[in-house]
């Protein structure tokens, strides 16, 4: 009987009314054929049969565990158990079951004109009890009726109504009739409009489906990951320069094409789960709040434990570290409103062998894992040529207790790169290098068992990992 009601539930979130009796395709026993799609608007559905494993039957429908799990809200992947039905990704020619990635801006609205649903299908197949609460960087299930598994471009551009615009005056300004107007954007007949309101007219640009002045708002890589480096970008139809703050750093945006971006970074030490982004400006009128929770997840780190030989103990005292962190916070923290890189960072040493990466967990001596490695170690030989990651200028050269011979190039944005651990350095402090110069050697210098470059790339002191840089460009 529960299997029952269950397909009745499935098929009315579907189709948006109740349906009868529908078939449910399992995995035949003995059988090498592929398992059949269902038709019209029956859900695709699969049987667990006695062995299989969510891996497996992800092979069978060419997607994987991962998308089942979510798709299915399987805490567990391993308690899947015989008999249970479960929601594969696909479906018939005109109704697809699909899994998507909610990005920053991403409203109901948006999401079922771009996948031809209704805001209710939406919430009623995700169990969503706040319509306003999108977490950007999680999934959500969708029955698509476009026949794509991917949202369909919804153009346009906004338009808030300001006092003294009438239906008239807009719809001659933007060249539409009254009655296109008040068709695209359900205002009624005879259209009303009162002051803030947001219209949708025609344009070629992709449309996001916002509040108040805004007109796109991204953030790249999403879901965020532990230890990476975030894009903010914005455009808005106020002129003024926007503010924000996104996991409570704030956000120093400059114009970038079309808008404004930013730049920061998470450590590999914040937590995983939701973190607020939000977005205001200021000037004659007052911003419309922007507010959204972004998901954040493990970078998946691991641990290491150094010995380090008696003759260097003392610098593991932690006064130590919290004089010399506190000594260079000024110098990281420098925000210099330009960027003098371009394009992909390099590596600084052409010998890739890293003998530790960025995040991991460390712990001295059998002491307790209660900091991370903030930067990524490269070994090689003494006087090994050390080379600049990117165009900057040199804003340290000098040697310090802990981190031996340093130097530290801004690359501006608040973009710092820091090579420790130096034999001797090459620059001198204001000095402008491009990427690739030589600018040091490599040595065995302050808290180092050996000859080695520890890398370290901050955002505002923030350390995150470098090798993102070299794969990605910013911004």
């Amino acid at each position: 009987m529960n299997r029952i009601w269950r397909l009745f539930l499935l098929l009315l979130l579907i189709s948006g009314m109740a349906a009868g009796p529908a078939a449910v395709h399992g995995q035949a026993d003995d059988s090498e054929d592929a398992p059949a799609e269902s038709e019209g608007t029956t859900p695709r559905l699969h049987v667990v049969q006695s062995g299989e494993t969510l891996t497996s039957i992800a092979l069978l429908y060419d997607t994987t565990a991962e998308i089942l799990q979510r798709l299915n809200n399987i805490a567990d992947p391993a308690l899947i158990y015989p008999g249970q039905e479960l929601l594969i990704p696909g479906g018939g020619s005109d109704e697809i079951i699909t899994l998507v990635t909610i990005q920053a801006g991403d409203t109901l609205a948006g999401l079922a004109a771009a996948f031809n649903t209704s805001e209710g299908a939406l919430m009623e197949a995700n169990r969503l009890i706040n319509p306003h609460f999108l977490v950007a960087g999680q999934s959500l299930a969708v029955v698509s009726r476009t026949g794509s598994e991917e949202p369909q471009p919804v153009a346009g551009r906004p338009h808030v109504v300001r006092a003294g615009d009438t239906p008239l005056t807009i719809a001659a300004r933007y060249n539409l009739s009254l009655a296109e107007l008040a068709a695209d954007n359900e205002l009624g007949w005879p259209p009303r409009l009162y002051p803030g309101q947001r219209l949708r007219l025609p344009d070629e640009r992709p449309y996001q489906f916002l509040t108040g002045d805004w007109v796109q708002v991204s953030v790249t890589p999403l879901p965020l990951v532990q230890g990476e480096t975030v894009t903010v970008y914005v455009e808005s139809l106020a002129e003024e320069l926007p503010n924000g703050s996104l996991a409570g750093q704030p956000l120093r945006f400059l114009p970038h094409g079309a808008g404004y971006v930013a730049l920061i970074g998470l450590d590999a030490f914040t937590p995983p789960g939701a973190y607020a982004l939000q977005l205001h400006g200021g000037g004659a009128e007052p911003w419309r709040l922007f507010q959204q929770p972004v998901a954040l997840v493990s970078g998946n780190y691991g641990t290491q434990m150094v010995v380090v030989p008696p003759e260097l103990a003392n610098l593991l005292a932690p006064e130590v570290r919290a004089s010399e962190d506190a000594f260079l916070t000024p110098i990281y923290s420098q925000f210099t409103p330009e960027q003098f890189w371009d394009g992909l960072f390099q590596l600084p040493v052409t010998n890739t062998v890293v003998t530790a990466g960025y995040g991991i967990a460390r712990a001295y001596n059998g002491g307790t894992y209660d900091i991370y490695h903030t930067g990524i170690d490269f070994a090689g030989p003494v006087g090994t040529p050390i080379m600049a990651a990117a165009n900057g200028q040199v804003v340290f050269s000098d040697a310090l207790e802990l981190r031996g011979n340093i130097v530290i190039i801004n690359h501006g944005l608040g973009v710092m790169t820091a090579y420790f651990h130096l034999e001797r350095s090459l620059v001198e402090v204001g000095q402008m290098v491009t990427a690739g110069e030589t600018i040091a050697e490599m040595g065995s210098t302050g808290l180092s068992s050996g000859p080695h470059l520890h890398w370290d790339l901050r955002i505002m002191d923030v350390p995150v990992n470098g090798l993102q840089w070299t794969r990605q460009p910013f911004p």
